[in-house]
């Protein structure tokens, strides 16, 4: 039980009606609550989150590049961020809509039915690029970078995904086999990353966050992502889609703000979900709903 604080190991499906309480904190797409007062000490001390100092300069790499890697959270305190507590906003956001707005996509006339169509009932969410990490803006889970000569090294926990991108020396294959994280490759543009990925499998749905419909790709979509480390504590995070079957225009996201972790026990975990579709698990479900409406 020494992670029952953060997250729970597993859980049912990210639309399931079992284990819903003791998934919120990992799974939860709702904003977090800050009204009213909590009678008491608060568990973790939640209602003390403030927002990290920039920390000092990034720490750099031989080639003099920043280094990219540490343990990064979707918020601004450099923790985990139960929603269930009151934390103050602020440090709960990934940017700022006033100075940093991020337009909703702009689809091509008539492409809707067949590209923003909904998932079925139960659905996990899927790993792949650039969704992983658009998402944790409502998911709320960690990424983890890990930096050498050559290769960055992603690992996020919730969806469970590792992904590969090699800094230097390494071009597109000219007919590559799709995946869901695609082909990656990428250079320096002085202190930022930029990564250029082609061949994602247009089964993956886009997430681009909390609220959002998301949309499925076609196979022309071509994502470039830009990583930088301006200070210590602070990873920068932006992402332009393009796809010219499916966007009238290239979709760009806010710069989004990645907080490197503060605690030394702030240890990696393994997250499943597991289909609420699949027989066994839904008749589970329909079993539970049916004991509650019969209370």
């Amino acid at each position: 039980m020494r992670e029952m604080k953060r997250r729970l190991r597993f859980c049912v499906g990210s639309a399931g009606v079992v284990l819903a309480a003791l998934c919120l904190p990992a799974f939860a797409q709702n904003l977090p609550r800050t009204g009213g007062k909590v009678p008491g000490p608060v568990a973790g001390g939640f209602d003390q989150v403030r927002e990290l100092p920039p920390g000092g300069p990034p720490p750099r790499m031989a080639d003099g590049h920043p280094d990219l890697t540490g343990r990064w959270y979707p918020n601004g305190a450099g923790r985990m961020l139960q929603v269930a507590y009151p934390v103050d906003p602020v440090v709960f956001r990934q940017f700022d809509a006033k100075a940093t707005p991020e337009e909703p996509p702009s689809f091509k006339p008539g492409v809707a039915a067949k590209y923003t169509r909904p998932l079925p009932y139960g659905i996990c969410d899927q790993a792949g690029t650039p969704s992983a990490t658009l998402e944790q803006i409502a998911q709320h889970a960690p990424m983890e970078l890990i930096q050498s000569p050559g290769r960055l090294v992603m690992l996020y926990e919730y969806p469970l995904d590792v992904r590969m991108i090699y800094t230097k020396g390494r071009a597109h294959p000219k007919d590559p086999d799709p995946t869901f994280n695609g082909d990656s490759v990428a250079h320096w543009e002085g202190d930022t990353l930029v990564v250029d990925v082609i061949a994602i499998d247009p089964r993956l749905r886009i997430i681009t966050g909390a609220g959002a419909t998301g949309w499925f790709s076609s196979d022309q979509e071509h994502v470039v992502e830009r990583f930088s480390r301006p200070s210590k504590n602070f990873l920068i995070y932006q992402v332009t889609i393009e796809d010219p079957v499916v966007l009238a225009k290239p979709w760009k996201s806010a710069p989004r703000r990645w907080s490197l972790a503060q605690s030394p026990n702030d240890e990696w975990g393994e997250v499943f979900c597991t289909l609420n579709q699949e027989p066994d698990e839904y008749k589970k479900i329909t079993e539970q709903e049916a004991k509650t409406k019969g209370k």
